[in-house]
């Protein structure tokens, strides 16, 4: 299922698609005249008021002021199960899309396929269910978990001098960021028996939790060489532990994350060392398009779902470092 998950997570738009990319143009005066003013999409996600979902949601506003539908957001505040219940609420509802962020592979997948069996199509947004549906904008997590370990290889692994020692802090254990991530991960350290995944504990996306964790871990192997969580907004809370203890010099704190200005600032102050960032601005101008498509009838040749992958950007301190890699609300 994994594999299958990380093989979708590419460009499928066709040249026609493209065609009708080039006429979205965020903040053009006049709307523009389509035959889908008026129809409804709703977003679930997992949250609002984090930078991720408010820059989507922003982007996403601008591409129906455009083209004159409209966007509803039914706030799930973190709770999977009102997230659910909202969701089930929403299909009632007949919209003409609905926009799902699965906080893991399971807990919407049912729904998904219910709501596309009823004609009502579907968009997600970042993390994926192990249910297809019309459409996917996101991270290529494979390659994020991937490329993680292999720095962190390079770092802590053979003649680096260091212990090899890892700590893994996903959001989740079933959210499929994470459940990729670590796949991909361990793959590369099954290949280097130098690295020892010392912990492997969620934090349930709460930057305390990954604080307390981080502060065990360290007690008890404070010869820990890197830190990889599965989400710079939770990473904070382990970065600063690594801080508060001393080991700033000594732990690489990597994360990934939508890379927001909040991120820039983590790394000019040392709170984090490496992140992996999928940009969630141009995620939210990816997911405008898409919507903007899916509603003018665009669909797979193949019967399979429409994908954009998220372009990637590494920010760490050093001569490539500039504020700019990050961007604001």
């Amino acid at each position: 299922m994994l594999n299958r998950l990380g093989s979708k997570l590419r460009i499928a738009l066709t040249a026609g698609l493209v065609g009708a990319c080039a006429a979205l143009v965020p903040g053009a005066s006049a709307q523009a005249d389509t035959n889908i003013a008026g129809k409804k999409v709703i977003f679930v996600p997992i949250s609002m008021g984090i930078s991720l979902t408010e820059g989507w949601v922003r982007r996403m506003r601008e591409h129906a002021a455009i083209y004159g539908y409209t966007i509803d957001v039914r706030d799930a505040a973190f709770n999977t199960g009102a997230m659910s219940e909202l969701l089930a609420k929403a299909i009632t509802e007949k919209p003409d899309l609905l926009v799902v962020h699965n906080p893991t592979v399971q807990l919407l997948s049912r729904q998904i396929k219910q709501a596309e069996a009823e004609g009502i199509k579907v968009l997600q947004i970042n993390l994926q269910s192990n249910q297809p549906s019309t459409a996917f904008v996101g991270a290529n997590w494979e390659r994020i978990g991937r490329e993680i370990a292999e720095d962190i290889v390079k770092e802590c692994g053979k003649d680096s001098g260091k212990s090899g020692k890892v700590a893994i802090i996903p959001g989740q254990l079933t959210a499929a960021d994470s459940v990729i991530m670590n796949e991909a991960a361990f793959k590369v350290f099954e290949q280097h028996p130098e690295i020892n995944v010392v912990s492997n504990q969620a934090s349930d996306w709460e930057p305390e939790k990954a604080r307390q964790i981080t502060a065990t871990v360290l007690q008890q192997h404070p010869d820990l060489c890197a830190i990889f969580g599965h989400w710079d907004v939770h990473t904070m809370g382990a970065g600063n532990a690594v801080k508060d203890a001393g080991k700033a010099d000594d732990v690489l704190v990597y994360s990934t994350g939508g890379g927001d200005s909040v991120a820039c600032k983590a790394i000019e102050e040392g709170v984090q060392d490496r992140i992996w960032s999928y940009d969630a601005d141009g995620q939210g101008r990816d997911a405008g398009t898409m919507i903007t498509l899916i509603l003018q009838g665009a669909a797979s040749a193949d019967g399979g779902m429409l994908s954009i992958e998220s372009p990637m950007k590494i920010i760490k301190a050093g001569d490539t470092y500039s504020p700019d890699l990050c961007w604001k609300m």
